[in-house]
């Protein structure tokens, strides 16, 4: 598949995707990236590239493709899971920084600070990010991004409950979640100095006289999914345009979903193979005859039973490109 019926036809909308993405991975720049990609040669293999692409393919790519293509991919990633019915939502928001320069160098020559406000709804059981909202930042308060982020996400699968922080609090929130969505909303209210008779809307009252702790602590894992991001690919954006920096923030969220989906398989393996795994266990350690007999592991069990181990890993760290494309055509 080809952006457009008149061009070259040398590269597909699918490789691209995935050499961007995994750029992001790398956390390498596209000139880096591309001599990168001369050592990676299954990679290449896999991709079935004729040639490596010049640098600028990429950066012309990443600034003429569709958002909606991209944020479509990210929605599709909680559809390869086939045992979820509903999702429980948890939605919050970060920043990126947009410049390189120093808090230090800022603040001295009073420059403005400059950054790209993420909004993300993210399934917080499974850790998948569902849907985002990117704008200039700072601006406006959060409550604007939370119909537009509940509302896309309650179109891939229904929704069994939203959590958000006191940013989000609006009775209009709740009564987009219960009344018209059909889900349980927990929003702490703000401004607990307020009585209740004092403060406006039936459900933001429910909220002040309680709500279930557990559910509303489900929403650490969307300052854990932030978090991991951060660290995995940093918080400066190294593009200059604002269309580039809002496909860049999309194709981390693409490659933090990509890095989620391997590791929930890899666990699953596990868990299906821990049969496996204790016979494997069992041959390696050699039974010991008598009480004061040591067991003595068995070398040549140990490595079959490492090699098994890595044939495992590898496979799932094969996957990871499979499932960007398997992603891509839903």
């Amino acid at each position: 598949m080809f952006l457009h019926r008149k061009s070259n036809h040398v590269f597909s909308v699918w490789q691209h995707i995935v050499l961007l993405t995994i750029r992001q991975y790398e956390s390498k720049s596209f000139r880096m990236f591309v001599e990168w990609l001369v050592e990676a040669y299954y990679l290449r293999t896999f991709l079935q590239l004729s040639h490596i692409p010049h640098y600028t393919t990429l950066q012309k790519f990443a600034a003429r493709i569709n958002g909606t293509i991209l944020e479509k991919i990210i929605s599709s990633f909680i559809l390869l899971l086939t045992n979820i019915g509903k999702i429980f939502t948890g939605i919050d928001s970060t920043g990126f920084k947009a410049t390189h320069a120093s808090q230090y160098y800022t603040e001295r020559t009073g420059l403005r600070r400059k950054y790209a406000k993420l909004s993300i709804g993210a399934d917080v059981i499974q850790q998948i990010i569902c849907t985002v909202k990117i704008r200039r930042a700072p601006t406006r308060h959060d409550t604007i991004d939370f119909r537009p982020i509940i509302t896309k996400t309650s179109d891939i699968l229904p929704l069994s409950v939203v959590t958000a922080d006191k940013g989000y609090d609006s009775e209009d929130n709740h009564i987009l979640v219960r009344e018209q969505l059909h889900a349980f909303s927990v929003i702490p209210a703000r401004y607990r100095h307020v009585p209740i008779w004092k403060t406006h809307g039936r459900y933001r009252k429910q909220m002040k006289r309680g709500y279930c702790k557990a559910l509303y602590n489900q929403r650490n894992k969307d300052e854990t999914i932030i978090s991991v991001i951060k660290r995995l690919f940093g918080e400066h954006i190294t593009s200059r345009l604002v269309r580039t920096q809002n496909r860049e923030l999309i194709f981390r969220c693409i490659a933090y979903n990509t890095h989620r989906l391997t590791n929930l398989t890899i666990i699953r393996w596990f868990l299906q193979s821990r049969s496996i795994l204790n016979c494997l266990i069992s041959i390696i350690v050699r039974p010991a005859k008598s009480k004061k007999e040591i067991a003595i592991p068995n070398p040549t069990s140990i490595i079959v039973c490492g090699i098994l181990l890595l044939d495992e890993i590898t496979a799932a760290a094969n996957i990871m490109a499979k499932n960007i494309g398997i992603a891509y055509w839903m």
